[in-house]
C-alpha cells in the first residue's frame, strides 16, 4: 500500500539526503519564522513574550507527537505514519498562514509540531533500520548535516520573505516545503521495516516498549546528554532574535546572516564528527562534544556576568558553544538506537521527547526571565551544557560499574 514506485537505494547518497531533507522539517518549522517573531508580535499587538510561546507550543506538539509515532513505525512500518504525519504538517501549516488571530496561530503551530513530529523520529529509525554501530553514527552525522543546512538557510529567506510579504508568506513556504516532502516520500522513501521485523501484538500494548528503554540507565544518560545538548541549542534559538537586535543593535533585516553564521558551526561539527568517529568511536566523540559545549557556555556566562556586551567578543564563544550540538545529537541517537535496535522507533521517539521537550523548556524558561536577553540566553545555554557534561560523566560511571551492561545489544 505504501510503495514507492522510484525507491533509492538503502545505502546510497540520495537516501542520506532524503532522510536529511524530512529531519530538516522540524528546524525549517523554526528557523524560517525566526526573523517574524517582531512583524506577529506588531501584527497581532500582543507581547513578546506570548509570540515566543508559537516556539514552545511547536516544541511541545513535536515531543508528544514523537511519544505517539515511535511504536506505531515499529508495529506497521515507516512510510505509512510518515505520509499521515507529512498531511498534518501540510494542514497545519495552511491554518497558520491564515490565523485570524494568535490563538489561531498557537493552535496551529502546535498541530504543526504534532505532523512535523514524524520526520525526524522515523528518519532516525531508518538510519538503525540500515546501519548499526559507528556506521550508523558517522551516517546520522550527515543526516544532521543535511538538516543543518535548513537553520543555515532559512532564516535568510524567511527575512527576505517576511520583509517583502508579511510574516504570514512564511508560513505559505512551510505549506509548500510540506506538500514536496510529501511528493518525495510517496515517490521515492522506500519501506526499511518490513512485516516481517514488525513489533507484533495490539498497538496499546507497543507503548511498553519504552519501559525498557526508560528502565536501561545507560539510556537514561543518553537522553540525557541528547535533550541538554539541544535545550541549550533551543535556548539561542529562542533567545537570539532579541539579543541581536536589542542588545547587539542588528538591524531586523540582518539578524538572518548573524543567525545563519552561527549555524555553519552547526555543520563544521556535523562534518567533523562524521569523519572521526568512525576511527574513535560515538562514546568519545559525544565526550568530547559535551566538554567543549560546557566551557564554551561556562566562558560566556562569566564574560556576560563582568558586564562585557560586546557582539565580536560574545560570537566566537557563542558559535564553538553551538558547533557541538551536532556532534552530542549524532553519537547521543547512536548509542541510544545501538543499545535497543529492536525498539528503534521507540527509542527514536525518546530522543525526540527529551530534545523538543526540553527544548521548550529552555524556551519557556528564556520568556520568564527578567534578567536581559543576553544574560538570560548565556544563563539557560550554561545550565543546560552542565547537565549535558553531568550526564556523560554518569555514563562513564555506570560503564566502570558494569550497570545496564545486560541490555547491550551490538554496541561498538
Amino acid at each position: 500500500m505504501f510503495s514507492a514506485p522510484y525507491p533509492a537505494r538503502p545505502d546510497g547518497v540520495a537516501m542520506i539526503v532524503m532522510l536529511g531533507i524530512i529531519t530538516a522539517i522540524a528546524p525549517l518549522s523554526i528557523d524560517l519564522y525566526l526573523p517574524a517573531l517582531p512583524l506577529i508580535e506588531q501584527g497581532f499587538a500582543v507581547s513578546p513574550m506570548l509570540v515566543q510561546q508559537s516556539l514552545s507550543l511547536f516544541f511541545i506538539g513535536l515531543a508528544v507527537g514523537q511519544v505517539v509515532v515511535g511504536p506505531i513505525a515499529d508495529r506497521y512500518g515507516r512510510l505509512g505514519p510518515l505520509t499521515a504525519g507529512a498531511i498534518l504538517y501540510l494542514a497545519a501549516s495552511w491554518l497558520c498562514a491564515i490565523a485570524p488571530s494568535i490563538e489561531w496561530l498557537l493552535g496551529g503551530r502546535l498541530i504543526q509540531g504534532l505532523g512535523a513530529a514524524a520526520g525526524p523520529v522515523i528518519a532516525r529509525a531508518i538510519v538503525r533500520d540500515i546501519y548499526a554501530g559507528r556506521r550508523a553514527a558517522s551516517v546520522m552525522s550527515f543526516v544532521i548535516l543535511v538538516m543543518t543546512m535548513a537553520p543555515l538557510i532559512a532564516p535568510v529567506f524567511g527575512g527576505w520573505l517576511s520583509g517583502a510579504f508579511g510574516w504570514r508568506s512564511t508560513f505559505w513556504a512551510l505549506t509548500l516545503f510540506g506538500a514536496l516532502c510529501l511528493i518525495m516520500m510517496r515517490v521515492s522513501l522506500p519501506e526499511t521495516h518490513p512485516a516481517t521485523q514488525r513489533a507484533p501484538g495490539s498497538l496499546g500494548s507497543l507503548f511498553k516498549s519504552y519501559l525498557p528503554i526508560l528502565a536501561d540507565p545507560l539510556a537514561l544518560t543518553y537522553l540525557g546528554a541528547g535533550g541538554m545538548a539541544f535545550g541549550a541549542l533551543f535556548a539561542y534559538v529562542s533567545g537570539s532574535p532579541f539579543v541581536y537586535t536589542q542588545v547587539f543593535g542588528v538591524a531586523q533585516a540582518d539578524f538572518a546572516y548573524y543567525f545563519a553564521f552561527n549555524v555553519i558551526g552547526l555543520i563544521m561539527g556535523n562534518f567533523i564528527n562524521g569523519k572521526l568517529v568512525m576511527r574513535f568511536g560515538h562514546r568519545p566523540m559525544l565526550t568530547s562534544g559535551v566538554v567543549v559545549m560546557a566551557v564554551a557556555s561556562s566562558v560566556m556566562l562569566i564574560m556576560v556576568s563582568l558586564g562585557i556586551r560586546s557582539q565580536w567578543l560574545i560570537t566566537p564563544v557563542l558559535f564553538v558553544a553551538l558547533g557541538t550540538v551536532g556532534v552530542i545529537a549524532a553519537n547521543t541517537v547512536a548509542g541510544l538506537l545501538d543499545r535497543h535496535p529492536q525498539h528503534a522507533g521507540a527509542a527514536s521517539a525518546l530522543f525526540g521527547v527529551a530534545q523538543f521537550g526540553l527544548g521548550a523548556l529552555s524556551a519557556f524558561t528564556i520568556g520568564l526571565l527578567s534578567v536581559g536577553p543576553l544574560l538570560g540566553m548565556s544563563l539557560v545555554m550554561c545550565i543546560a551544557a552542565l547537565l549535558a557534561f553531568t550526564s556523560v560523566m554518569a555514563l562513564h560511571w555506570q560503564r566502570r560499574q558494569g550497570i545496564g551492561a545486560e541490555a547491550v545489544h551490538g554496541q561498538r
